[in-house]
Protein backbone atom coordinates (compact mmCIF):
# COMPACT_ATOMS: atom_id res chain seq x y z
CA UNK A 1 0.00 0.00 0.00
CA UNK A 2 1.60 3.29 -1.05
CA UNK A 3 2.18 6.03 1.49
CA UNK A 4 0.33 9.21 0.52
CA UNK A 5 1.95 12.51 1.29
CA UNK A 6 -0.45 15.31 2.06
CA UNK A 7 0.62 18.57 0.50
CA UNK A 8 -0.56 22.11 1.01
CA UNK A 9 -2.30 23.61 3.97
CA UNK A 10 -3.19 20.34 5.72
CA UNK A 11 0.40 19.09 5.65
CA UNK A 12 1.04 20.74 9.01
CA UNK A 13 -1.01 18.06 10.81
CA UNK A 14 -0.80 15.20 8.35
CA UNK A 15 -0.25 11.56 9.29
CA UNK A 16 -1.13 10.64 12.88
CA UNK A 17 -1.15 14.11 14.50
CA UNK A 18 -4.83 14.83 13.83
CA UNK A 19 -5.82 11.57 15.55
CA UNK A 20 -3.86 12.43 18.69
CA UNK A 21 -5.42 15.91 18.68
CA UNK A 22 -8.88 14.32 18.41
CA UNK A 23 -8.22 12.00 21.38
CA UNK A 24 -6.85 14.90 23.43
CA UNK A 25 -9.93 16.97 22.62
CA UNK A 26 -12.30 14.17 23.64
CA UNK A 27 -10.39 13.66 26.91
CA UNK A 28 -10.53 17.41 27.60
CA UNK A 29 -14.29 17.51 27.04
CA UNK A 30 -14.84 14.54 29.36
CA UNK A 31 -12.64 16.05 32.09
CA UNK A 32 -14.37 19.41 31.71
CA UNK A 33 -17.82 17.85 32.05
CA UNK A 34 -16.68 15.95 35.14
CA UNK A 35 -15.31 19.12 36.73
CA UNK A 36 -18.35 21.24 35.87
CA UNK A 37 -21.05 18.79 37.00
CA UNK A 38 -19.31 17.59 40.16
CA UNK A 39 -18.64 20.87 42.00
CA UNK A 40 -18.64 19.49 45.57
CA UNK A 41 -15.60 17.26 45.18
CA UNK A 42 -12.66 17.36 47.59
CA UNK A 43 -9.65 19.59 47.01
CA UNK A 44 -7.49 16.52 46.33
CA UNK A 45 -9.88 15.28 43.63
CA UNK A 46 -10.11 18.78 42.12
CA UNK A 47 -6.32 19.07 42.05
CA UNK A 48 -6.08 15.69 40.35
CA UNK A 49 -8.72 16.64 37.75
CA UNK A 50 -7.05 19.99 37.06
CA UNK A 51 -3.72 18.20 36.74
CA UNK A 52 -5.29 15.84 34.22
CA UNK A 53 -6.62 18.82 32.26
CA UNK A 54 -3.13 20.29 32.14
CA UNK A 55 -1.71 16.91 31.07
CA UNK A 56 -4.26 16.80 28.23
CA UNK A 57 -3.14 20.29 27.24
CA UNK A 58 0.50 19.15 27.34
CA UNK A 59 -0.42 16.14 25.23
CA UNK A 60 -1.87 18.35 22.52
CA UNK A 61 1.25 20.50 22.54
CA UNK A 62 3.58 17.51 22.36
CA UNK A 63 1.56 16.20 19.41
CA UNK A 64 2.15 19.46 17.58
CA UNK A 65 5.81 19.62 18.66
CA UNK A 66 6.61 16.12 17.43
CA UNK A 67 3.97 15.44 14.78
CA UNK A 68 3.28 18.67 12.96
CA UNK A 69 5.32 19.95 10.08
CA UNK A 70 6.27 23.32 11.51
CA UNK A 71 9.49 25.31 11.71
CA UNK A 72 12.01 24.25 14.35
CA UNK A 73 11.58 27.39 16.52
CA UNK A 74 7.82 26.74 16.68
CA UNK A 75 8.46 23.09 17.46
CA UNK A 76 10.75 24.13 20.36
CA UNK A 77 8.12 26.59 21.67
CA UNK A 78 5.39 23.95 21.55
CA UNK A 79 7.61 21.47 23.39
CA UNK A 80 8.61 24.03 26.06
CA UNK A 81 4.98 25.00 26.57
CA UNK A 82 3.97 21.35 26.88
CA UNK A 83 6.77 20.73 29.37
CA UNK A 84 5.60 23.72 31.44
CA UNK A 85 2.07 22.29 31.43
CA UNK A 86 3.43 18.96 32.73
CA UNK A 87 5.24 20.73 35.57
CA UNK A 88 2.07 22.69 36.40
CA UNK A 89 0.05 19.44 36.31
CA UNK A 90 2.43 17.84 38.78
CA UNK A 91 2.05 20.89 40.99
CA UNK A 92 -1.75 20.55 40.82
CA UNK A 93 -1.52 16.92 41.91
CA UNK A 94 0.32 18.08 45.04
CA UNK A 95 -1.33 21.47 45.60
CA UNK A 96 -3.24 20.34 48.66
CA UNK A 97 -5.76 22.86 49.89
CA UNK A 98 -4.80 26.07 48.09
CA UNK A 99 -7.60 26.93 45.67
CA UNK A 100 -6.04 30.24 44.65
CA UNK A 101 -2.67 28.63 43.96
CA UNK A 102 -4.39 25.96 41.92
CA UNK A 103 -6.19 28.66 39.90
CA UNK A 104 -2.90 30.50 39.38
CA UNK A 105 -1.13 27.41 38.04
CA UNK A 106 -4.01 26.43 35.76
CA UNK A 107 -4.25 29.99 34.46
CA UNK A 108 -0.51 30.17 33.82
CA UNK A 109 -0.64 26.89 31.93
CA UNK A 110 -3.42 28.16 29.69
CA UNK A 111 -1.73 31.52 29.15
CA UNK A 112 1.44 29.75 28.02
CA UNK A 113 -0.47 27.42 25.74
CA UNK A 114 -2.54 30.29 24.31
CA UNK A 115 0.48 32.42 23.46
CA UNK A 116 2.24 29.50 21.77
CA UNK A 117 -0.92 28.48 19.89
CA UNK A 118 -1.44 32.04 18.64
CA UNK A 119 2.19 32.26 17.47
CA UNK A 120 2.00 28.89 15.72
CA UNK A 121 -1.22 30.01 14.02
CA UNK A 122 0.38 33.28 12.93
CA UNK A 123 3.56 31.65 11.62
CA UNK A 124 2.03 28.58 9.99
CA UNK A 125 0.62 30.03 6.80
CA UNK A 126 0.34 26.56 5.27
CA UNK A 127 -2.23 25.46 7.88
CA UNK A 128 -5.80 25.92 6.72
CA UNK A 129 -7.53 27.82 9.52
CA UNK A 130 -4.36 29.34 10.97
CA UNK A 131 -6.24 32.58 11.65
CA UNK A 132 -8.81 30.67 13.65
CA UNK A 133 -5.99 29.05 15.64
CA UNK A 134 -4.60 32.51 16.39
CA UNK A 135 -7.98 33.58 17.77
CA UNK A 136 -8.33 30.38 19.84
CA UNK A 137 -4.82 30.98 21.19
CA UNK A 138 -5.61 34.56 22.15
CA UNK A 139 -8.89 33.52 23.80
CA UNK A 140 -7.07 30.75 25.68
CA UNK A 141 -4.52 33.31 26.88
CA UNK A 142 -7.27 35.68 28.03
CA UNK A 143 -9.17 32.93 29.85
CA UNK A 144 -5.92 31.78 31.45
CA UNK A 145 -5.35 35.31 32.72
CA UNK A 146 -8.87 35.45 34.14
CA UNK A 147 -8.42 32.08 35.87
CA UNK A 148 -4.98 33.07 37.21
CA UNK A 149 -6.13 36.36 38.77
CA UNK A 150 -9.82 35.62 39.18
CA UNK A 151 -11.55 35.85 42.52
CA UNK A 152 -12.11 32.14 43.03
CA UNK A 153 -13.13 31.96 46.65
CA UNK A 154 -14.24 28.35 46.53
CA UNK A 155 -13.36 25.12 44.88
CA UNK A 156 -16.85 24.95 43.41
CA UNK A 157 -16.50 28.20 41.45
CA UNK A 158 -13.03 27.22 40.23
CA UNK A 159 -14.22 23.76 39.15
CA UNK A 160 -17.23 25.04 37.25
CA UNK A 161 -15.27 27.80 35.53
CA UNK A 162 -12.35 25.57 34.59
CA UNK A 163 -14.67 22.74 33.59
CA UNK A 164 -16.67 24.88 31.18
CA UNK A 165 -13.55 26.25 29.54
CA UNK A 166 -11.99 22.80 29.21
CA UNK A 167 -15.15 21.63 27.43
CA UNK A 168 -14.80 24.55 24.97
CA UNK A 169 -11.07 23.89 24.54
CA UNK A 170 -11.67 20.19 23.90
CA UNK A 171 -14.45 20.95 21.43
CA UNK A 172 -12.06 23.28 19.58
CA UNK A 173 -9.45 20.50 19.39
CA UNK A 174 -12.05 18.00 18.14
CA UNK A 175 -13.23 20.48 15.49
CA UNK A 176 -9.66 21.14 14.35
CA UNK A 177 -8.84 17.43 14.21
CA UNK A 178 -11.93 16.54 12.16
CA UNK A 179 -11.32 19.42 9.74
CA UNK A 180 -7.73 18.32 9.28
CA UNK A 181 -8.73 14.70 8.72
CA UNK A 182 -11.35 15.66 6.14
CA UNK A 183 -8.94 17.95 4.33
CA UNK A 184 -6.18 15.32 4.40
CA UNK A 185 -8.57 12.68 3.09
CA UNK A 186 -9.69 14.93 0.27
CA UNK A 187 -6.07 15.76 -0.63
CA UNK A 188 -5.10 12.07 -0.71
CA UNK A 189 -8.15 11.20 -2.83
CA UNK A 190 -7.29 13.91 -5.37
Amino acid sequence: MPVHRVEGRTAVFADWAWQALLVTGICSVLLGITMAVWPDKTVTVAGTLCGLVLLATAGAQFVVAFGARIATPLRVMEFASGAAAVVLALWCFNSGQWVLLLALWIGMGWMTRGVVQAIVGAWSEEFDGAGRQEVVGLVTTAVGLVVAVGPFDSLTSLSVGVGLFVIALGASEIFTATRIERSAGAAVAA
